[in-house]
């Protein structure tokens, strides 16, 4: 039998989980490699929107036994070397006592944390300091890469942002690992957070929908990295966590605002005490700011393997009650040449150049 074969006898069965077989690959590909034929193909159940199909009770035991030997050598997987900050001492640097012990549920929790450097789903695993489902959307990198292995290896609830019958049944599979005794962990942002200005991206809502459907807590996490595009041991990963919130007990907004708030909060305090504002050092051989981060993202995005543009550059949420200059002003600049008369011409004009400005430095969705 050859690959190709193989291929389409594996994913018969998730084809309602699937727009088209390339949601599977990743750019540049016409394939999958062959660490999916060797090992990844043993976890494709995962795609069923059926949560008695993709969650298993059994495989949830097995990981539950895994995870203390993830915690022995995850430490040394690490890129970064990681430190749990003492939340007193963020707050008041001048404060010598000990950071509150974080008392978790008995039962299993949401885990959200902030989303955009290297090894950020290990170091959240680590932290957490509980065997966890990671919810991952990223269907090239689960089935083709190292990372999707070890990460087949702990355990996730997996969607195909592509899909909105996958995206549907998030929710139900998530729920049903909480069920089985899981703890999840979520990047409620759904990306890296790709911009220049903003701590924190606007949340996904399914945070809010699982803590709700399954009534259990959500626990910030929050991490800083002051060189992210450095991969070495002498750059550290800063992290808090947080106290757990019951987000269920808020209106949606309300609650999603409060756990951005608190993630946000965090990462600026860490960003305080740890982070560099030598403008001269940080714009040497750069022109401006913009192509200074333009340098600073493609240089961390070298190492993402088998990346899905189509998904990551829409990823982020933007709320439709949130009207951006671009889109505002969108329909006077589409206006064409031979519409255009003496009295809106400048207007067409001034449209189309804040338009493409704002395009320009839209750096969430360049890359």
């Amino acid at each position: 039998m050859n690959k190709e074969t193989k291929f389409q006898n594996l994913i018969t069965p998730y084809r309602d989980s699937l727009n088209a077989i390339s949601d599977l690959y990743g750019d540049g590909c016409s394939g999958m490699s062959d660490l999916f034929y060797l090992l990844n193909h043993r976890v494709l159940h995962w795609l069923d929107n059926d949560p008695t199909v993709a969650v298993r009770e059994k495989e949830i035991r097995f990981r539950k036994r895994f995870y203390p030997v993830l915690q022995k050598i995850g430490p040394g997987v690490l890129a970064c070397t990681q430190v749990i900050e003492n939340r007193k001492q963020l707050e008041n640097p001048t404060c010598a006592e000990p950071d509150e012990p974080i008392r978790l549920p008995d039962r299993p929790v949401i885990f959200a944390a902030n989303h955009g450097f290297h090894d950020d789903v290990l170091a959240t695993v680590l932290t957490a300091g509980r065997p966890c489902y990671y919810v991952w959307g990223s269907l090239p990198l689960l089935y083709n890469t190292f990372d999707g292995f070890a990460t087949s290896l702990v355990g996730c609830v997996c969607v195909n942002r592509k899909n909105a019958a996958s995206r549907k049944a998030l929710v139900a599979k998530a729920v049903k690992a909480i069920e089985y005794g899981m703890s999840i962990i979520i990047f409620p942002e759904g990306g890296w957070n790709k911009t220049s200005e903003r701590l924190m991206l606007d949340l996904w809502k399914g945070v809010y929908d699982i803590s709700a459907a399954a009534k259990c807590d959500v626990v910030p996490i929050a991490h800083y990295v002051r060189d992210m595009e450095v991969l070495d041991k002498k750059n550290l990963i800063h992290t808090v966590m947080d106290d757990p919130i019951r987000l269920y007990a808020y209106e949606r907004d309300e609650g999603l605002t409060i756990l951005r708030d608190t993630l946000a909060s965090w990462q600026y305090k860490m960003m305080e005490a740890y982070g560099r504002s030598d403008r001269m050092t940080e714009m040497q051989g750069f022109d401006t700011s913009d192509d200074r981060w333009h340098a600073h993202l493609k240089e961390r995005m070298k190492g993402v393997a088998r990346y899905d543009s189509t998904i990551e550059r829409y990823a982020d949420y933007r709320p439709k009650n949130v009207i951006r200059p671009e889109d505002a002003f969108l329909p006077i600049a589409q206006i064409s040449d031979d519409a255009m008369t003496a009295q809106n011409m400048q207007a067409v004009l001034a449209a189309r150049k804040l338009v493409q400005e704002r395009t320009d430095s839209d750096f969430q969705r360049l890359y």
